[in-house]
């Protein structure tokens, strides 16, 4: 370990308990001015003991560490590093950067907070089992919380530009921590984390050329934001999307053109509020959206139209040409994320000659909406780890633009 790391370590407490009332701890809260001078450098770190460390690692840490964001200003961001056990290969251990799906906006909803009573914990919970699997295959698994997740300052939620520098830079922090970590890396994300996924294999190499960008694998992508706010306006008698509070308060932190309060009606205001305090699962409950429908919740005479220009510029990874070769994996039956709009994002990128790989799966027994969202990790599992393998293996990527 180096002497600025050990430096840096600290003897804070570990996170408070995530129970409704508590306080992120102040591990999250950066001094000011930012220490260090490049994105990547490791601002504290420290054992990392609750749930969200993946149990077959050797060592698990939480590190604060500097990142950018949209403006290029120095920020500070959260997350997780594992190392597997064993001796390291020539070269040093390959790194998969985990871009993770949504979990809400609220601090309290980091990933890296997940212990008992963490508020989305069914879904973190599922997701560290796979991700487990890839410790245990030899990768250095390291997740990033994301901007304003923990951290200070509104989280940004599906901006891609954000996404990216994030999962670029906490390979930079892992490389600080642990000198057995190789430069040869991959990005992989399921959902808000599929879409991160895709912005990094069109962002990673040019924002971090001293590192070895092999690929990108993005399951369930979210994309053409737009186009499924939309879909809701046109279908407003449906019941109200929990994810639309949180695309609202993330397209807010990310340009002052949208105000959600100007779009939103007075019982969609008082689910914003919420949106602050809670995580994805809370704002499923009676007391939250409840039985509103989109009519309900957002106006109909509002200018969508600024939402719709930040939705496009920052979130729209369906713009983004993958420079590195790209897996994409989407369930055919998921109803969160649409196939037919992941059928889009492939075609098009493919019609550029993007180096993508595209199948799909059949999720059993999605009776539920998030059953068939996320059983895409498990199904695709197989395809990933053969195809993950080949690109740190130096093989070419083979182009396959139809599932």
């Amino acid at each position: 370990m180096s002497t600025t790391v050990a430096i840096a370590q600290t003897a804070l407490a570990a996170p408070a308990d995530t129970a409704p009332g508590a306080v992120v701890s102040e591990f999250y809260t950066p001094p000011s001015p930012l220490p260090g001078a490049q994105a990547g450098d490791v601002i504290r770190s420290r054992a990392l003991t609750n749930d969200a460390a993946l149990p077959h690692a050797a060592s698990n840490h939480l590190v604060l560490y500097r990142s950018t964001d949209i403006n290029g200003d120095p920020i500070a961001v959260s997350g997780t590093v594992a190392i597997p056990p064993g001796e390291a290969p020539a070269g040093g251990w390959p790194v998969i950067s985990w871009t993770h799906g949504t979990t809400g906006t609220a601090d309290v909803c980091a990933p890296s907070l997940n212990d008992v009573g963490y508020r989305d914990k069914d879904y973190v919970d599922r997701i560290n089992k796979t991700l487990d699997r890839w410790v245990q295959l030899g990768y250095a698994v390291v997740k990033t919380d994301y901007q304003g997740l923990g951290t200070p300052g509104p989280h940004p939620y599906l901006n891609g530009e954000s996404e990216a520098r994030n999962a670029v830079d906490i390979v930079r922090a892992a490389r600080a921590l642990s000198d057995d970590l190789s430069t040869d890396w991959l990005v992989m994300g399921h959902s808000q984390g599929g879409q991160a996924a895709w912005f990094t294999a069109g962002r990673g190499e040019a924002y971090a050329p001293e590192l070895h960008l092999v690929g990108a694998v993005a399951l369930a992508p979210a994309s053409h934001l737009e186009a499924i706010i939309q879909y809701f306006q046109a279908h407003a008698a449906q019941p109200a999307s929990p994810f639309l509070p949180l695309v609202l308060e993330g397209a807010a932190a990310s340009a002052d053109t949208v105000n959600p309060q100007a779009l939103t009606t007075d019982a969609g205001q008082a689910v914003l509020k919420l949106a602050g305090e809670r995580c994805l699962n809370g704002l499923r409950k009676p007391d939250a959206l409840g039985d509103l429908t989109t009519a309900q919740f957002l106006k109909a005479d509002a200018n969508y139209q600024p939402l719709y220009d930040v939705l496009d510029v920052f979130g729209g990874s369906e713009h983004v040409y993958p420079s590195v070769p790209l897996l994409v994996l989407q369930a055919a039956n998921d109803r969160i994320v649409p196939k037919v709009y992941t059928d889009q994002a492939v075609a098009k990128a493919c019609n550029l000659g993007a180096p993508v790989d595209y199948r799909s799966y059949t999720i059993e027994n999605a009776d539920t909406p998030p059953e068939g969202h996320r059983g895409t990790v498990e199904a695709s599992f197989e395809d990933a780890r053969a195809w993950i393998a080949a690109r740190f293996a130096g093989e070419a990527a083979e182009r396959n633009c139809s599932d």
